[in-house]
């Protein structure tokens, strides 16, 4: 009699350490399950037809900066901005972008930057004493606040975010005197055969 009831109580803590033990893998798989479900949910809502307009159609006649390709309604769009503003330190664009966003920018060209002698420099990577003539962009969701054009060519970038407007910019100690008048072959020669400033920006 007694080996028999010690049979039962041996049964009865297997079988309650087999609940125990297969409770949290149930538990895991649960939560397993969880994440999966909340990313399927957040990527049916960040669906978006970036198949759209990036300038308002009022400002397209207006706005001779902007290449044809950047009034395109269907990926990729092409778009080149020409003579970018370097009379103030930042400058906001009405080209936007949106979440999903995959961009890349290239940039050249040359600045003329006031002073005595030849005084154009390379609007990306210029050649100066004070580390200053760098053309600057935003592109909300993917890049820093104003980041030096030098860091950012070349690199894709994917916006995140809610997107936003392009912001351009340039770093100089004084504006009054930039601009693109009385071409030069800059400080070193180092616009010699070269163009205006322009950024190239192809969304997709």
């Amino acid at each position: 009699m007694r080996k028999r009831m010690m049979a039962v109580v041996a049964v009865a803590a297997l079988t309650a350490g087999a609940a125990a033990s297969t409770a949290p893998i149930a538990s895991a798989a649960a939560t397993g399950s969880a994440p999966t479900a909340a990313a399927q949910a957040s990527h049916h809502g960040s669906s978006v037809n970036r198949n759209v307009k990036r300038l308002p159609a009022a400002l397209l006649a207006a706005d001779v900066r902007y290449s044809p390709g950047c009034s395109g309604t269907t990926l990729p769009i092409d778009c080149t901005i020409s003579e970018p503003v370097v009379t103030q330190r930042e400058t906001p664009y009405t080209f936007s972008f949106l979440p999903g966003d995959h961009v890349t920018v290239t940039a050249g060209g040359c600045v003329q930057t006031g002073g005595r002698g030849l005084t154009w420099k390379r609007y990306v990577d210029p050649a100066s004493d004070g580390d200053l003539y760098h053309g600057l962009i935003t592109i909300p969701g993917a890049t820093g606040d104003l980041q030096r054009l030098v860091d950012v060519v070349g690199r894709p970038y994917v916006v995140g975010g809610r997107g936003g407007s392009l912001k351009l910019g340039y770093e100089d100690d004084g504006y009054s005197d930039n601009g693109y008048t009385a071409h030069d072959n800059g400080t070193g020669n180092q616009c010699l055969n070269s163009v205006n400033a322009f950024v190239h920006i192809v969304v997709s």
